[in-house]
């Protein structure tokens, strides 16, 4: 007899469940799989949704002017910077020739709207004494980045905010776009503005004709503040970060705005190794006739431990019976140095750090010439020299000559301005449109358009807000952009300003209005009173929850401090998910 030890089939119940001993483990156990299946997928689902919003996050430049850092670390963005991110995030690569330097955000297209909050009257001050009084301002944002603002110098944030410079290479997109330039508004703007912000400079000189044998401005080639900070040049920022470079002299106590006609003189230092670190043996400077009128020995007051003859030609007994220190040099370039001068070099920056002196206006020839077809990749003063200069330096053993070095500098800078502004830059070869575009911009004067200019060409929408106090200072460059495009037959109702009488109406109208225009903007100024300084951060922190409270989702918010006459202001920066 056989035993059959297949068990029984159990019945069914009303959804196929089977009864018996064991189902409702079964049920259960199958339940828990289909929740965590269910589960799984949601945060899937989730995790999808939260990579297609866009997001925000900072590069090293950022990094590196992040309010995380210790104040005497940090490298202070400029107003340019914001101006360029509300761009881009409005625009979306429209505006940028090459990739933000401090920023990047991650599903660009995806920002649907930009909002921005400007606080005029209050500082990093602030932001640090009232931890408290800021907790859902914190809360919100985790980029928080140290910005050189007008009130510093006495400048107009309006101003400043609602131009946008242009590179020469945004002028040709545009005039490849559109035809012409819009509107001119001021002349090299960006240049003498941001220098203005760590430079004593004096009052603005319109001179534009160029001297003998330049086929565009000079100006064209002086770094901007940006760039000096960017190639770690020696600037005396205000603020905090001022401890830097404390024992560094300006080179004049005042400088006149550079111009066109501006002098240039080639500069070049031989650096030996001291206990202390590298420090200057010897300098050469030339003007533009190719004479040497400053050449001098520089005995350090610290021990020199390696020569470096092989490249600085500096030995023992060249220094045995000099005299001359640093500061002697320091004073000496003082009394020669014009107020507008150019200073040329090749990576100036060594040799700016050297001398412990700084100076606003520079021409670098490692950022002028690009042989590589890449920006990142900077030539030597002795390959330029070669190929296009067809003159041999540093060809000896016994070190390179700092007189040889600064002439070949000034002389490339030269050669350039003789010939366009794309001579010997291989990412700009064969672009003949850009070299027509070129010769036609320098026959006319340099433009910077407004930010609104930018915004009704792409036929996006912009709403201003604020008191009376400051919408005016908005009303000639509303009306402008206006007029510019009612030729073009556009539609000028894209751009509002509005007036309301109270500072909260302002945060009211701003709330209420951010789904409705592409770039919701809010302008404030406030009046810090000591005594009820702390009241006014509450309110600020309440006014910035309210409007962040009220955005739509992939919303860009700016928001920025306009800083003080003594303390810097700051970007607050996150994008609303």
């Amino acid at each position: 007899m056989t035993c059959d030890k297949t068990p029984p089939r159990r019945p069914r119940g009303p959804f196929g469940t089977r009864f018996g001993p064991r189902s409702l483990q079964s049920v259960h156990e199958e339940t828990t799989k289909e929740s965590d299946l269910k589960t799984e997928d949601l945060d899937k689902v989730v995790k999808k949704r939260k990579r297609q919003f866009p997001h925000f996050r900072l590069k090293t430049n950022g990094e590196n002017a992040s309010l995380s850092n210790e104040a005497d670390t940090r490298i202070p963005l400029t107003l340019t910077d914001i101006q360029y991110l509300l761009l881009h995030s409005l625009l979306g690569n429209l505006n940028l020739t090459e990739s933000p330097r401090w920023y990047v955000i991650d599903k660009c297209n995806g920002i649907q709207q930009t909002t921005c909050l400007v606080l005029e009257g209050i500082s990093i001050d602030q932001w640090e004494s009232y931890s408290d009084e800021f907790e859902n301002t914190r809360k919100i944002f985790q980029n928080v980045v140290e910005v050189i603002t007008p009130s510093v110098y006495e400048g107009s944030l309006v101003q400043e905010l609602a131009l946008v410079p242009l590179s020469e290479a945004e002028k040709e997109s545009i005039i490849q776009k559109y035809g012409s330039m819009n509107l001119a508004l001021e002349a090299r703007k960006d240049l003498m503005i941001m220098m203005k912000a760590v430079f004593p400079i004096g009052n603005e000189i319109n001179e534009n004709s160029l001297t003998n044998g330049d086929k565009f401005p000079r100006t064209q080639l002086v770094l901007s503040a940006w760039q000096l900070i960017e190639e770690n040049y020696p600037v005396p920022l205000k603020g905090k970060l001022s401890d830097a470079y404390s024992d560094y002299v300006l080179t004049k106590h005042e400088y006149a705005p550079v111009t066109a006609k501006s002098p240039m003189f080639g500069i070049d230092c031989e650096m030996c190794i001291t206990n202390a670190g590298s420090e200057l043996t010897r300098v050469s400077v030339v003007n533009e006739k190719h004479e040497v009128v400053y050449e001098s020995l520089v005995k350090p007051f610290n021990e020199i431990t390696d020569y470096l003859t092989r490249f600085s030609g500096i030995t023992k007994p060249l220094l045995n019976d000099v005299t001359k220190r640093l500061h002697d040099v320091q004073t000496d370039l003082q009394s020669l140095l014009p107020p507008d001068a150019i200073l040329v070099g090749q990576s100036l920056n060594t040799d700016l750090h050297a001398l412990k002196m700084m100076h606003p206006y520079v021409i670098d020839t490692s950022l002028l010439y690009n042989i590589a077809g890449e920006r990142t990749r900077k030539p030597k003063l002795k390959t330029l020299a070669r190929e296009f200069l067809n003159e041999s330096i540093q060809e000896g053993t016994s070190g390179h000559c700092s007189t040889e070095d600064s002439l070949a500098a000034l002389k490339l800078v030269q050669l350039k301005l003789s010939k366009s502004i794309v001579f010997g830059d291989a990412v700009h070869t064969n672009r003949d449109k850009f070299k027509e575009n070129i010769a036609r911009m320098i026959k006319s004067p340099q433009y910077a358009l407004s930010i609104f200019n930018h915004m009704l060409e792409q036929k996006k929408s912009s709403l201003i807000v604020g008191c009376d106090d400051i919408t005016g200072d908005y009303h000639t460059y509303l009306t402008q952009a206006k007029e510019s495009v009612q030729l073009k037959k556009a539609n000028p109702k894209k751009i509002k300003l509005s007036t309301v009488d109270s500072v909260e109406e302002v945060i009211t109208s701003l709330a209420n209005s951010v789904k409705d225009y592409n770039l919701s903007m809010a302008h404030l100024k406030l009046d810090v009173n000591i005594k009820k300084e702390t009241e006014l951060m509450t309110n600020v922190n309440k006014w910035i929850k309210t409007v962040w409270d009220s955005l739509p989702p992939s919303t860009l918010f700016v928001v920025l401090f306009g800083g003080t006459t003594t303390s810097n202001g700051l970007a607050l920066v996150n994008v609303r998910h």
